[in-house]
């Protein structure tokens, strides 16, 4: 049974987040006649994927266990103490940060936090449509201890040590004055292409404690999408780990 959470902080209504009764699986759309649309490594022309309604928060096993959050833009975070995944609105490709923070890309060890030495390594945002989460960590090699989403007019906070919700609030304001007391840290761009349903995941930019911001693009790794579903490509060479 999914459990619908309802938090407030600060100013403001708090959302509820209404669970669906939808399963969390892929449907494809069907043209006249009956005849899918997707043959063999082809890429559907119609696919959506079932999930909760946008913009909701769940714990579907109860208070202390892994959350699981649907931005506007239909991209799916999930937290489980120190792990955090990110998953497109097609189900498709997904980022997940954990451990002492490692990054994947589809399940390929990308890079760890950090890895120049003007990139942030204790604070690391993703950008997903038009959401923002920011996971802080203990140092360049500790875990992540809290994360903070900003999506749209709601924001969230939560304790990865004991999966515990903070702050879940529906107001643009207090959204707006939250996202712009903290830093970002290095932060990178995660987004699929609608139609290939290729993701790209690059930095874009590092923003210091002091909220100095500089634009540094890099490429760390794409998917091969429809045509290629198990490739990866791993852009980035850590100067820490042989195998990236």
């Amino acid at each position: 049974m999914l459990i619908g959470l309802i938090a407030a902080a600060g100013c403001g209504t708090a959302a509820a987040a209404d669970a669906s009764d939808a399963p969390d699986s892929w449907t494809l759309a069907l043209p006249l006649g009956g005849v899918p649309l997707m043959l063999g490594s082809e890429c559907p022309a119609f696919v959506f994927r079932d999930a909760f309604e946008r913009g909701t928060l769940a714990q579907p096993a109860g208070a202390g266990t892994p959350m699981r959050y649907v931005t506007h833009d239909g991209y799916t975070i999930q937290i489980d103490l120190h792990t955090i995944t990110v998953t497109d609105p097609h189900g498709r490709n997904t980022v997940q940060h954990w451990g002492d923070p490692h990054e994947n890309l589809n399940g390929k060890h990308i890079k760890d936090w950090g890895g120049e030495p003007e990139w942030d390594s204790s604070r690391r945002s993703i950008l997903v449509g038009g959401a923002k989460l920011t996971m802080h960590a203990a140092g360049p090699q500790g875990v992540v201890l809290e994360t903070a989403l900003y999506d749209g007019d709601r924001n969230l906070r939560f304790t990865n040590t004991t999966n515990t919700l903070l702050h879940f609030i529906l107001d643009t304001g207090d959204t707006a004055a939250r996202d712009a007391a903290e830093y970002d840290g290095e932060t990178a761009a995660f987004e699929t292409d609608p139609l290939a349903l290729t993701a790209s995941y690059r930095n874009v930019y590092n923003e210091d404690p002091a909220f100095q911001r500089v634009e540094d693009e890099r490429m760390l790794g794409t998917t091969g999408g429809c045509a290629n579903p198990n490739q990866v490509n791993d852009y980035y060479d850590d100067p820490r780990l042989g195998h990236t």
